[in-house]
């Protein structure tokens, strides 16, 4: 249990409509809840935060190409963020992919969230590319990497 009163653990298959709820809320262009099910059955990890015996955030990570892990998605409940919940599934979820032998981890994220880019980076991603257009609403994303 962190300072704050949440607690990082591995999440549950019968927690996948609070992690969509959470999803649903946090993007202008959420996953679909079948492929977030996907998830718990794809070589990775998915991290949850929980408080007071709820949901209040989560992390998905994949192992792609034997060593790439990427991370997929990192979202806190509007009403739990900035307390730190945001950097702690980050950690939690280096060190899952970590362990599960990844060398180098990727992500996308849009160009205008600077307050991810600004967690990211505290991590030691670097940006490495653009994709013009990823999102639905024509984004642009920034591709960023962390050698471990």
């Amino acid at each position: 249990m962190s300072d704050f009163g949440y607690n990082i653990r591995d999440a549950r298959p019968e927690e996948l409509d609070a992690i969509h709820q959470i999803e649903l809320r946090s993007f202008p262009d959420p996953y679909p809840r079948g492929l977030l099910k996907a998830f718990f059955f794809i070589p990775g990890s998915i991290i949850v935060a929980e408080s007071k015996n709820r949901i209040v955030g989560y992390a998905i990570g994949v192992i792609r190409e034997d060593h790439l892990g990427h991370i997929v998605s990192i979202a806190v409940a509007e009403n739990e963020r900035r307390r730190g919940m945001g950097s702690a599934l980050l950690k939690g979820i280096i060190t899952k992919l970590s362990r599960m032998n990844a060398k180098k981890l990727v992500l996308e994220v849009r160009k205008s969230n600077y307050e991810a880019k600004s967690l990211y980076q505290k991590f030691g991603f670097e940006k490495k590319k653009e994709i013009r257009g990823y999102y639905q609403d024509g984004e642009t994303a920034e591709v960023m990497e962390l050698t471990l």
